[in-house]
């Protein structure tokens, strides 16, 4: 099944240029970029697994909070490195990324 995607305009932009940025920045298949990216959105939009990771649940507030760039990591160090839920390992995460 089809994960859900945004029915905004403007988000819709929005995850259009998160694709772009995982294909770009960090070399992921239009194809793949398209794939993690629905469903970075399915399950990040979902209460329950959002409880179940013990992050909050995200909104296109939140999205547009964290830009392109922020998503796009995200979508990477979540989905990909199935790195540890905690948003604040997150965050130690990305700024190791910049120092380096």
């Amino acid at each position: 099944m089809e994960p859900l995607l945004p029915t905004d305009e403007d988000t819709n932009l929005f995850f259009d240029d998160v694709i772009i940025r995982l294909v770009s920045d960090l070399g992921y298949s239009k194809v793949r970029a398209n794939e993690i990216t629905h469903e970075f959105y399915s399950k990040f939009t979902d209460k329950e697994y959002c409880d179940s990771l013990g992050i909050g649940l995200h909104d296109d507030d939140l999205f547009f909070h964290d830009g392109v760039g922020g998503v796009a990591l995200k979508i990477y160090y979540y989905l990909d490195l199935k790195g540890d839920p905690d948003p604040v390992k997150f965050k130690q995460w990305r700024a190791s990324r910049y120092r380096s």
